[in-house]
């Protein structure tokens, strides 16, 4: 049961990385425990935490229609980010987790898991197809669109 919520807080978090930071340790304790996973992971780590979350949002009825992750994927990479977790946790960022854990266990692991999702994202929005992709809707906006409020910018400014 404990394992249960532990993955719950994870995926909450590593899925929604804007949540308030947590209240464990004191605010440098988080910080050591952050830069820990950045320098400890690669971009192979960090592409696999993508794509794990990817392949659980995929599950959403309302993004599904634009993924097919086989459950074997899934499993795949449900198990390769028990393994990268596990790893970061228990042996290279340890000294790191265990100030944290020690006030609460489960805000330490939800810690890691914000530290790989937004270092994941991070990679994943620094390649240049992906901004490009991002900035593509900007083709279907309108200056005339805005201009109510360009206006009112510049009125606002005159005076």
């Amino acid at each position: 049961m404990k394992s249960a919520l532990l993955a719950l807080g994870l995926l909450t978090v590593v899925a929604q990385p804007a949540v308030a930071a947590p209240a464990a340790g004191t605010e440098a304790q988080r910080a050591e425990l952050a830069q820990c996973v950045v320098m400890r992971t690669s971009g192979a780590d960090r592409t696999l935490t993508a794509q794990w979350m990817f392949a659980a949002m995929a599950k959403s009825p309302h993004i599904a229609s634009l993924s097919a992750v086989s459950d074997q994927r899934r499993t795949e990479l449900n198990k390769g980010f028990a393994q990268l977790l596990t790893r970061l946790v228990i042996k290279d960022c340890l000294d790191q987790v265990r100030p944290l854990a020690v006030a609460n266990l489960q805000e330490a692991f939800e810690m890691v898991g914000r530290s790989l999702g937004e270092v994941a994202m991070q990679e994943l929005l620094g390649n240049p197809d992906v901004d490009k992709a991002i900035g593509s809707y900007a083709d279907f906006l309108s200056e005339d669109d805005f201009k109510p409020l360009t206006d009112s910018l510049d009125k606002a400014q005159s005076k």
